[in-house]
Formats: C-alpha cells, sequence, structure tokens
C-alpha cells in the first residue's frame, strides 16, 4: 500500500502531518493518517502552513508525539510534502520530552 506525505488542516485549527492512502475526505468527510503527528505551534520563521510543506517545522516549531493512526473529520485543507519538510517532521523531538 502506497502512503503519500501530507499535511491535514481541520476546522478545529488541527494541522496534522501524517501518511495517506489518498489525497481527498471519504464521503463522511474524514481522512485516515498514518504516523501522524500535530504541530502545536510555529514561529513565523516557518513560512505558516504551507512552510511546514515547503521546509516542514525547524527548531523553534513545537510538535506532537507521533500516533500510528488517526482519523480526522472536519478537512478543510490537504497539502502536498515535500520531501526536506517530510525529513523534518520525522526528525522534530517530541514538545515536553526534550
Amino acid at each position: 500500500m502506497k502512503l503519500t506525505p501530507v499535511i491535514v488542516c481541520t476546522d478545529k485549527r488541527a494541522v496534522v502531518f501524517g501518511f495517506a492512502k489518498k489525497d481527498k475526505p471519504n464521503k463522511n468527510g474524514q481522512i485516515v493518517l498514518h504516523d501522524a503527528r500535530m504541530c502545536l505551534y510555529w514561529p513565523a520563521s516557518v513560512g505558516g502552513v504551507f512552510g511546514l510543506g515547503e521546509i516542514g517545522p525547524n527548531a523553534e516549531t513545537k510538535i506532537s508525539a507521533t500516533l500510528p493512526k488517526v482519523r480526522l473529520e472536519g478537512v478543510t485543507a490537504i497539502f502536498d510534502v515535500t520531501k526536506e519538510a517530510r525529513k523534518a517532521w520525522k526528525a522534530a523531538p517530541v514538545q515536553g520530552r526534550q
């Protein structure tokens, strides 16, 4: 099964990185992400949500722990992620566990 790295935004203001089978929500408006991490905070130097997809989180960004699988509802946007950003998301330390 091929999974694509994406960032999903929701109507509850969640910004979540993970790997999806499809790049659109299902008929119930949900998307399933594997190896998901939430962005808790990003500084202006990242360049907003688009920057999270282009370069990924930096040292000032606060990123959650990884969950093996999450179902997100209220999807408002799904962004592609560059290889550089994917590496940064995977390498980011878990907020509060440094």
